[in-house]
C-alpha cells in the first residue's frame, strides 16, 4: 500500500501533446473579387472557371537565404461567415523568423516548380503537343513554328507572409492568412454571322505572360506566349439589330505583358457543317487599351465576322449544329474492380 501511494505521488499529469510545440495555419481563401467569375461577369450564360480547393501546400522558408525550410498540407475545409473557404491544419515549425508561401495543391493545368527556393518557385503551363497545337491554330501557320502555344492555367491562390515572426510560447499560435489568386479571368467575345453553319470553334490569343514567379510577386513577360481554349455559342443583347449571335468564352492567363512590343492577336477557328476550316483573325492591340478591357477585363472586338455557308447551293432552315449546353450530371452506379 506504501509503494502504491508513494507511485501515485511522483506521477505527473501531462498531455500527449505540448501545446508549446503547436503552431497551426489559417488561410482564408479569398476569391470574392475576381473579374469574369464573382464579380463582372460580362455574360452569365456560359460557364465560369471553379475557384474551389481542397488542398493547399505550405512551404516555410529561411528569411537570410530563402531556402526550403519544411512544407506541409492543409485539407481540413471549413466556411467562413463571408461565405469564403478556410483550410487549416498543423505546421511543423519551432519559433524565428519565416517566410511562407501558401498555395492551392489541385490544379490540373496549372504546375509549381523550383520550391526548394522562396525566389525561384514558378507557376506556368505546358506547351500543347503539336498535334494539338496545329488544331487550334486552325491546320495553317497562324503563327512562328517556335511560338509557344500553352495550356490556360487554372487559377492559383496565393498567400505570403514575409518575415513571420514565431516568439517562443506555452500555448497555440494561430497564423491567419489571406489566399487570392495570381491569374486572371478574361472574357473574349465577337459578333458572328452565319451561326448556324458552324459545329465547332476555338481561339488562340498570342502576347500573353507564360508564368508567375510567385514567390516574388512577378509576372514572366519573356518570352510571350499563346493561350488556346474553346469557344461557346451564346448572344448579345447589347448589340443592336436582329442578330445577336456571339463567339465567346472566359479564359485564364497568367495576364498580358504591360507594354509589351509584342503583337496581341486572337486567330478564331470554325469547323463548319461540311468539315471546312473557315479561320478569322485580328489584331487586339486597341482591344486591350479599351476601359472594357482594364477596367473589368472584357475584350468585345468590334468587328463582325462572317461563316460563310459551305453549302451555297443547297437551301437551309434555321438552327445549326453548334449550340452547347450545360446539362446536369448523370449518376451512374455500379461496381469497379480493382
Amino acid at each position: 500500500m506504501l509503494a502504491t501511494v508513494a507511485a501515485f505521488c511522483s506521477c505527473e499529469r501531462r498531455p500527449l501533446n505540448d501545446p508549446s510545440e503547436f503552431v497551426q495555419i489559417l488561410v482564408e481563401v479569398n476569391v470574392t473579387a475576381v473579374t469574369n467569375v464573382r464579380v463582372n461577369v460580362y455574360n452569365e450564360h456560359i460557364p465560369v472557371p471553379d475557384l474551389t480547393t481542397d488542398m493547399m501546400r505550405v512551404l516555410v522558408y529561411d528569411t537570410q537565404t530563402k531556402n526550403l525550410l519544411s512544407q506541409s498540407f492543409l485539407s481540413a475545409k471549413t466556411i467562413n461567415e463571408e461565405g469564403n473557404q478556410v483550410l487549416s491544419g498543423p505546421l511543423n515549425i519551432s519559433y524565428g523568423n519565416y517566410d511562407i508561401l501558401v498555395y492551392n495543391f489541385d490544379t490540373p493545368t496549372t504546375q509549381v516548380n523550383g520550391e526548394s527556393n522562396e525566389e525561384s518557385i514558378t507557376a506556368f503551363t505546358t506547351e500543347l503537343p503539336p498535334a494539338l497545337k496545329n488544331s487550334y491554330l486552325g491546320r495553317t501557320k497562324a503563327v512562328d513554328d517556335d511560338y509557344q502555344i500553352r495550356y490556360e492555367p487554372d487559377h492559383l491562390v496565393v498567400a505570403a507572409e514575409h518575415n513571420l515572426r514565431i516568439s517562443p510560447h506555452d500555448t497555440l499560435v494561430i497564423i491567419q492568412t489571406e489566399a487570392t489568386t495570381v491569374v486572371d479571368s478574361y472574357y473574349l467575345q465577337i459578333h458572328v454571322e452565319g451561326m448556324q453553319y458552324a459545329s465547332s470553334a476555338t481561339a488562340v490569343i498570342t502576347g500573353l505572360s507564360p508564368a508567375n514567379h510567385f514567390g516574388l510577386g512577378l509576372r514572366e513577360t519573356n518570352p510571350p506566349v499563346g493561350a488556346a481554349f474553346d469557344l461557346l455559342k451564346s448572344t448579345d443583347d447589347h448589340i443592336p439589330g436582329e442578330n445577336k449571335d456571339v463567339l465567346c468564352a472566359v479564359f485564364n492567363t497568367f495576364g498580358k505583358i504591360p507594354d509589351s512590343d509584342s503583337e496581341l492577336t486572337v486567330t478564331f477557328n470554325v469547323i463548319d457543317i461540311a468539315g471546312n476550316l473557315q479561320k478569322f483573325e485580328t489584331s487586339l492591340n486597341r482591344t486591350f487599351l479599351t476601359e472594357d478591357a482594364i477596367e473589368r477585363h472584357w475584350l468585345l472586338i468590334d468587328e463582325t465576322w462572317v461563316i460563310d455557308n459551305p453549302y451555297p447551293d443547297v437551301p437551309t432552315e434555321g438552327g445549326g449544329g453548334f449550340q452547347p449546353t450545360v446539362d446536369d450530371w448523370e449518376e451512374e452506379h455500379g461496381e469497379i474492380v480493382l
